[in-house]
């Protein structure tokens, strides 16, 4: 039985070469039948269209569409052969593609989530389970994309809404801790020092 399923896991650049020999093999089953060959190939297209529509929500109708009418437009079994591969090729890089789309749509999400919920307890454990990945791949995604550790950044954002309330003169630091989320005053007190270099009172003396 034809597994598709493996070529289309295996269409990762660090990968091809898996998914290019899985398709020589089932290529080989053809016996240089062009019929046989291109109705694989048509099914086989249609397979990576509908996969990257569910797994990545990207829509290839169009270069799925440009690949049936290439498909069915050849009658000679090496050339489908070698037709099949640039396929597979072009479908790695959209692959690439998507993984760097669905890597930014997620890092969005995760952006937003914290931004809306930084005065309530955020752990990166809960934030991976939300974004259905794991803790460690939304860590080192995390640091890639934003620049920041995912700690630091919630602190960042803590601290600087901190810093609005305190400029604003209405609120005393006991509130701002506890409204920004940090987990008692000294930790609010020793956290603003570390990112802004002043200690609250010092800042607001200088900001009124």
């Amino acid at each position: 039985m034809i597994n598709n399923i493996n070529i289309a896991k295996n269409l990762k650049s660090n990968s091809i070469s898996i998914a290019l020999d899985a398709y020589k093999s089932n290529v080989d089953m053809f016996s240089n039948s062009v019929d046989y060959l291109r109705d694989y190939l048509l099914k086989l297209n249609i397979f990576l269209y509908t996969y990257f529509l569910v797994q990545y929500n990207k829509d290839l109708e169009a270069y799925a569409l440009t690949n049936e009418k290439i498909i069915n437009r050849d009658n000679n079994f090496s050339k489908l052969c070698k037709l099949g591969e640039k396929v597979l090729i072009g479908y790695s890089n959209k692959f690439s593609s998507a993984l760097k789309q669905n890597d930014h749509e997620l890092i969005e999400s995760a952006l937003e989530f914290i931004n809306n919920n930084y005065n309530k307890k955020i752990t990166l454990q809960a934030v991976a389970t939300k974004l259905h990945i794991s803790r460690n791949y939304l860590c080192h995604l995390f640091k890639i994309k934003t620049g920041y550790k995912f700690c630091e950044y919630i602190n960042l954002q803590r601290v600087n809404k901190a810093k609005e309330l305190i400029e604003e003169d209405k609120k005393t630091f006991e509130f701002i801790s506890f409204d920004c989320g940090f987990s008692s005053q000294s930790h609010f007190s020793t956290t603003f020092k570390k990112y802004v270099g002043l200690t609250p009172n010092e800042y607001k003396k200088q900001a009124l």
